[in-house]
């Protein structure tokens, strides 16, 4: 699977993958780490939205955890694995609601979606269970299957 993944162009990356990454989680961190080096060793594109901000913040800002929070700062303020925030543009607004619709999403994750679309990204990395795959959305890569 991961084999897979590596021959993508153009990659989206869900917030789990980035709160993984950030907070150092036990299970994922590792993986999710070696993975991204390598896709952007590789010359992968690494997308995300904008809307990760707010979602990898909102954790940090519930636990009133102050070291999570600068660590999000450092990271969203460095190079991030040369990872692409995009901004939610209104022509993704326009798209999420049918996603969602289609796909069983919430609106969170029917923006993320939407956006990986509008950037013509053909992998979705995330360890949510809610996204599956189909036509013309991007393959989606489970966490746990690389």
């Amino acid at each position: 699977m991961i084999d897979d993944l590596m021959h993508s162009n153009r990659v989206y990356l869900d917030a789990n993958v980035i709160i993984y990454l950030v907070e150092k989680n036990a299970e994922y961190h590792a993986l999710v780490h070696r993975t991204l080096r390598q896709l952007a060793q590789d010359g992968v594109d690494l997308i995300s939205s904008e809307l990760v901000v707010s979602e990898c913040l909102m954790g940090a800002v519930r636990r009133d955890n102050e070291a999570i929070l600068l660590a999000y700062e450092r990271f969203f303020d460095g190079d991030r694995f040369g990872i692409e925030l995009q901004p939610v543009s209104s022509r993704v607004l326009w798209t999420a609601p049918q996603v969602a619709l289609d796909f069983k999403l919430d609106l969170p994750d029917a923006l993320h979606f939407a956006t990986a679309l509008d950037q013509g990204c053909d992998a979705f990395v995330t360890n949510d269970k809610g996204f599956t795959d189909g036509e013309p959305f991007p393959i989606v890569y489970q966490i746990t299957e690389l």
